[in-house]
């Protein structure tokens, strides 16, 4: 017969009374502190959460919410406490063209499974519609079990305004472009691939814009000229304009001079985005 062993315990350790009292004390200055331990780095944990920008929701594996950031009531307009104990649920703020989806995440982050970088529409308090990018991330204990979500939410909203009005933008500077029939006009990539055509290069060249999307500049230029007009992107800055008259290949085989300006555009950062080159034919 197997016996049990007895749990261990000052009550059944055989000690003086004033080594039960040595024990006692030395039990007790070691659980307080580790009781102060466990504390600050709560506090710590707590004070990391409640500053972030980001708006975080923890859920329990039972889809109730254990922590709502502060950040909360500056992006929905509605306080961690709304949330927390006054039946305000995230899942009845989000947009009807993004529900779908969240519900979809969610669902497979409480199975375990994390996802980063999308995109959702939501509504706030006031009425206001915005974009937000989240990630979901299931919690974990240290020994691997799964005791809920995570969701992390960045408003996004300024940025996909600025994208949509670049977009704008864009479009109608390509439309413009493309009516100017006696101007020539085409953009290049920062490895000097065509990405636009307008009708004027067309007119000046011959060249459909089918023909030349993503073809390399070197498509246009003898063989003599492409070292030279290379080393003279290469060394464009920021916002440059360049003017050569330059040899470039018609769709009939011969070569024309024309006048071209190379214009550099770079991005915030300093780096080169697009070249836009103007055509014009030289007397």
């Amino acid at each position: 017969m197997i016996r049990k062993k007895r749990s261990i315990s000052l009550d059944n350790i055989n000690l003086t009374n004033p080594q039960r009292a040595a024990v006692t004390r030395v039990l007790t200055a070691q659980k307080n502190k580790y009781k102060k331990l466990l504390h600050e780095a709560h506090e710590r944990l707590h004070i990391i959460a409640d500053m972030t920008t980001s708006l975080e929701f923890w859920y329990n594996v039972n889809g109730s919410y254990e922590f709502v950031s502060p950040a909360s009531e500056a992006i929905l307009g509605y306080s961690p406490a709304e949330f927390m104990g006054e039946g305000v649920n995230l899942e009845e703020l989000i947009h009807e063209d993004s529900i779908e989806q969240f519900r979809a995440d969610r669902s497979r982050a409480l199975e375990g499974e994390g996802g980063k970088g999308i995109e959702y529409r939501l509504h706030t308090r006031e009425g206001e519609t915005r974009w937000v990018q989240a990630s979901w991330k299931p919690v974990l204990t240290r020994k691997g079990k799964h005791i809920g979500i995570r969701i992390s939410i960045r408003d996004i909203t300024e940025f996909k305004q600025c994208q949509y009005f670049s977009q704008a933008y864009r479009d109608l500077m390509l439309n413009i472009a493309d009516d100017l029939d006696e101007i020539g006009i085409f953009s290049l990539t920062p490895e000097w691939e065509l990405k636009t055509w307008n009708s004027g290069a067309q007119g000046l060249l011959g060249w459909e814009k089918d023909e030349m999307i993503g073809r390399s500049l070197d498509a246009l230029l003898p063989d003599a000229e492409v070292e030279s007009v290379r080393a003279v992107l290469g060394g464009l800055t920021c916002g440059e304009r360049r003017a050569l008259v330059l040899p470039l290949r018609h769709r009939d085989g011969e070569t024309h001079r024309v006048q071209i300006t190379f214009m550099s555009m770079c991005d915030h950062l300093g780096v080169l985005h697009q070249v836009t080159c103007l055509l014009r034919a030289t007397s």
